[in-house]
Order: C-alpha cells, then structure tokens, then sequence
C-alpha cells in the first residue's frame, strides 16, 4: 500500500468521505477576548484558571493556532489552512493582556493579535497598553491591528446626523486609528494595516462599505467559523469571557465548522422593527439540517422556517427585541460529531 492509498484509507476512516476531510480543512475557528482576570468587568473578562484551560486544551488537542496572516493568505485565496486552525484576536488593547495573557502566550508558543483602539493609549488610561509596551510585544511576534481610535460604533447614527456626516466620521476615526498605529509601529511587519475589529461588534451597510474602500478585512463579534467564502465585510469570532467560558462550550466551538450560507437577506444588522426575520441561503453541505436549530439571545430555541428545504429557511425572534444587541446562532451538526455553525447579529435602537 503506497502512502496515497494510505491516506485515502485513513480520511475515509476517520471523516466518513473525502470531503468531508477536505471541507474541515478549508476554515478557521477565531477566538475574541477582551480582559484577563479583571473581576470587576466578568461580561468581558475571563479568568486566568479558564484562559490557562483554554490554551492547555488547545495545544494538547492538536489544534494548529496560527498568526493571523495565515488567516488573511487562506481569505485572499493563496495559502491554504491546516487541519483544526484557530486564530486569537484581543480587543482594544487593555493593560491585562501584558500583565496576564502575554505570559501565557508566550509559554504556549502561540501567536495572536491585540486589535488596538488608540485614543485609548494616547490618552495614557490606567487601564490600557501603552505604546512601550505595545512596542515590546511586536518585537517579540505579536500582530495589531486597527479598532478605530475612538472606540465608537460603526453602526450608530447620531440624531440629526446625515448619511454623509456620518460616514465622514467613521471614516475619519478609521483614519486616525491607523495613522496612529503606523505612527507608533513604523515599518513593521507586526502591524496588519487592513485588517479591523469593529468596536462592540456593531456596523451596517455604510460602514461596510467605507471599510471596503479602505481594503478592508473587517471582523465583528458574531459567533462562527470562518471558510474560503466567509464574508469578508463581517466575519465572526467566538467571544469568550468568564461567563460561557466553561470547557464544553470551548471544546464544541474549537472544533466548529462555518454553516455554507450563500446569502443573507436582509444582510444590514440594524433592524426596521423589533420582531425581525432573515432569509438564508445555504450552498451544498453535508450538515444533518433536519436537525437544524437556531437560537436568539435571550429567547432561546426558535422556529426555523424552511422556504425551499435544504437550501433555503427564515428564522427570527419569537418576541420583539429589546433595543441593543442582540444575535440568533444557528447550528447543525455532522456525521462525525461537529457543529456546523452561523450567527447573524440584529442591532435595535
């Protein structure tokens, strides 16, 4: 038996076809945090006991945690991914990643990248990096990337603000971000100057759109696993804090895989009435998605309404949202023990 036939024998074993194997090979799970053992902020800090048992279990799981450049080279259609890719993102550059996670960065040999929001630094706030240290962790392999420098939402509208007031001011918030960035790291390959996290996770349309022109890789807060065709204007990260940081969750995240939907209609986040409702999509998967099932925040389990089965459905809230943030997280699983994944966010004000 030669080493091909080899192979086959062992990829058929172990994911039931070929394509499967090759479909789980072709995305990338991306893990977003905020604080690191700050008790005070439990809604967007984890633990260190947690965050230890995270990585732990990544490097012993076989998981291959990648910069995310790697992410970038597979989204741009180059460089293709390993098996079981994660990528780690940090938002808006707070002091506790120096003083907790970089350590254990360092210890697990892992890359990850701190998208920094800059007023924040420039302004010297206790609570946040400043730009030695900034400079410190770039030497030693870490990436940053653009989180505007205001941290304002990309999505919010101010009252009596014009679409073109508005976009003049994201975009120069946009701007400002990544002069100041390329200000502090000049001509360093550790700063990723198209690449941007949106503050609180929120844009729409326009903000889309002025990212876009930029050149723009843009991620937001939704849940997810990204493939080759992920939409590149908001593409999800899982975001992990001490309150659904549990092992379970963890585990089943890691090792999702990013449902294959084609189309999202209505794609705006920011609602027209409280009681919303997306049409979905989907291209060729092996999902079981007679066992489909989707989930709003704060309401549970919702119906799920197939338009064409098993290629097109409508979900929505069973109740009217409440103004805010909020996100329906649908998922299916597979024959070999993993979730197929999608999240779409709805913004009410």
């Amino acid at each position: 038996m030669n080493l091909r036939t080899g192979t086959l024998i062992f990829l058929i074993s172990t994911c039931m076809s070929v394509t499967q194997c090759l479909k789980a090979d072709e995305s990338a799970v991306v893990f977003m945090y905020h604080r690191f053992d700050e008790q005070k902020f439990p809604s967007t800090s984890i633990r260190t006991d947690q965050f230890r048992m995270q990585l732990d279990y990544l490097r012993d799981g076989g998981f291959a945690v990648i910069p995310m450049t790697e992410l970038i080279a597979f989204l741009k259609g180059g460089q293709p991914l390993p098996p079981k890719a994660v990528v780690i993102t940090i938002d808006d550059a707070y002091l506790s990643i120096y003083e907790v996670a970089y350590p254990l960065f360092s210890e697990h040999g892992f890359p990850f990248t701190v998208f920094v929001s800059t007023d924040a630094v420039d302004n010297k706030l206790p609570a946040y990096l400043n730009w030695e240290q900034v400079r410190e962790m770039a030497a030693h392999g870490v990436t940053f990337a653009n989180h505007g420098a205001a941290h304002i939402s990309m999505a919010r509208i101010l009252p009596g603000e014009s679409d073109a007031e508005w976009r003049k001011r994201i975009t120069a918030d946009i701007e400002k971000g990544s002069r100041r960035l390329k200000e502090e790291l000049p001509d360093s390959d550790q700063l990723l100057q198209t690449v941007f996290a949106y503050p609180y996770g929120e844009y729409n349309t326009g903000s889309a759109e002025e990212l876009t022109k930029f050149g723009y890789i843009a991620f937001g807060q939704q849940s997810g696993a990204i493939g080759r065709h992920g939409d590149q204007r908001a593409l999800p990260r899982f975001p992990m804090a001490e309150s659904f940081a549990g092992m379970d969750g963890f585990r089943t995240k890691a090792a999702s895989l990013p449902l294959p939907v084609l189309e999202v209609e209505p794609w705006d986040p920011v609602t027209s009435g409280p009681i919303p409702e997306i049409l979905l999509t989907l291209g060729e998967t092996d999902a079981r998605l007679g066992e489909l099932a989707c989930f709003v925040t704060g309401q549970g389990k919702v119906d799920v309404r197939w338009v064409e089965p098993g290629r097109q459905f409508a979900v929505g809230p069973k109740n009217a949202l409440q103004t805010g943030r909020h996100r329906v997280n649908c998922t299916a699983p597979r024959n070999d023990g993993r979730y197929y994944w999608f999240s779409h966010q709805w913004i009410t004000w």
